[in-house]
């Protein structure tokens, strides 16, 4: 039986980045029958138990240098693993199992990665020495194809597809389920919009500013939801726009994993978000959004969907914000329908990424 490693940012309870490793675990297993997975993961007993994988420690350098040498391939992804805004831990890292897949002699296969930014020499040197020598390459949107061009990464072509979560079939998600969480909440009986914020740069003026059209909302009607996806990492946040609230909200405080967010996310009639995957989960059911940018991944993906730019959540303007929650609510059914027509044809765009392993795994053997 086909055996692969994928390396990415699981095991953290990331929403976003667990439901990436569910879509691609999906779409590998339709393109590859009988396939064997180990996953690199920093909680291997969670992601071995909730996806019905092998994983191992992936700080264990030993089990996952074995992992390696047992396995076809290597599949690097997806996500934003190729930056270093955050710091040069992560280029480091991934880069560093890339090249031990490559020592041993093993494909690999960058699948819909998220590329940048890339600031510093260290990073742009590792990126163009590494990347050269890897076999496949596919990331999510045209930027990040246009930034590994720049960085010097000539081969193998890239091919651009689309984030592995709008790979995701809508119909299989149960949105009865997200019914139930709501009920369970209190909330019911009028719209509800949920906001979705994290932490950044120590900035706080967008939290205010986020509790003000929160407050807002309410006064019209709305039901204000906040949704933590990176547990207990966003928590704080969204506790402090709750705090700044005059009008009451609800605070989704309950552990729930990226199942439950993705149910949740396709009862919401309105979506304000700061993490990219809420604002994807939100696409994938015609939810109308408005992104606020945090990194550029964000308005590349808004630009996928064919919607303008998100409001800049260093310089979030009450103002400015209010007037695009008042236009997008005035086109809430165009929307909709756009949202649903554009995600229908990245679907396509998601599931060539497992295509292309198959193609690779086709011609390996261990």
């Amino acid at each position: 039986m086909p055996r692969v490693v994928i390396s990415g940012y699981y095991g953290f309870h990331n929403s976003g980045d667990e439901a990436m490793l569910h879509a691609m675990l999906l779409a590998l297993r339709a393109a590859i029958p009988g396939l064997e997975v180990t996953v690199l993961s920093k909680d291997p007993v969670y992601t071995a138990r909730q996806f019905s994988v092998h994983s191992v420690p992936r700080d264990d350098l030993g089990q996952v240098w074995r992992s390696l040498r047992g396995a076809a391939l290597l599949i690097s992804g997806g996500g934003g693993l190729l930056q270093d805004v955050t710091g040069p831990k992560s280029i480091i890292y991934y880069l560093g199992v890339v090249a031990m897949a490559r020592l041993l002699g093993k494909p690999v296969c960058f699948y819909a990665q998220g590329i940048g930014p890339v600031h510093t020499t260290l990073g742009k040197n590792m990126v163009r020495m590494v990347v050269n020598r890897v076999n496949a390459v596919t990331v999510r949107d045209t930027d990040s194809m246009e930034e590994l061009t720049a960085l010097g990464v000539t081969r193998p072509p890239i091919e651009v597809t689309a984030d592995p979560v709008l790979g995701l079939d809508p119909a299989l998600v149960n949105i009865a389920r997200g019914k139930e969480i709501l009920s369970s909440l209190g909330l019911g009986g009028s719209p509800v919009v949920g906001i979705s914020v994290r932490s950044w740069k120590n900035a706080k003026s967008y939290l205010e500013v986020l509790a003000r059209v929160a407050d807002d909302l309410a006064a019209q009607g709305w039901q204000v939801l906040l949704v933590p996806m990176h547990r207990p990492v966003d928590l704080d946040c969204c506790r402090e726009v709750t705090a700044r609230m005059s009008a009451p909200a609800f605070l989704l405080e309950r552990s729930a994993d990226y199942l439950d967010i993705l149910s949740l996310t396709a009862n919401l009639d309105l979506a304000i978000g700061m993490r990219l995957h809420f604002l994807i989960f939100s696409s994938l059911f015609g939810v109308p959004l408005v992104g606020i940018p945090y990194d550029p991944k964000v308005n590349r993906f808004l630009q996928s969907v064919g919607l303008p730019p998100g409001l800049s959540a260093e310089q979030l303007d009450y103002t400015e914000l209010s007037m695009r929650l008042k236009q997008v609510l005035a086109e809430r059914t165009k929307m909709s329908s756009q949202l649903r027509e554009r995600v229908a044809t990245l679907q396509k765009e998601a599931l060539k990424n497992a295509e292309l392993v198959a193609e690779l795994l086709r011609g390996c053997s261990v």
